[in-house]
């Protein structure tokens, strides 16, 4: 189990879901170099915009 608190794509219930790994993603960043941003805000944005035309 690895804790994770950043709001990270792979961030569930303080928890790190990632199952496998993968290719370094940011190489510089000092406490996960797996990190992805989620777009969930964002993309629910854009959906909702999308259907008003």
């Amino acid at each position: 189990m690895i804790r994770c608190i950043n709001p990270c794509l792979y961030e569930k219930e303080g928890k790190c879901t990632l199952t496998h790994v993968t290719s370094v993603l940011n190489p510089q960043k000092e406490d996960c170099v797996y990190f992805r941003e989620k777009k969930g805000d964002k993309t629910k944005r854009g959906l909702a915009s999308g259907t008003r035309h």
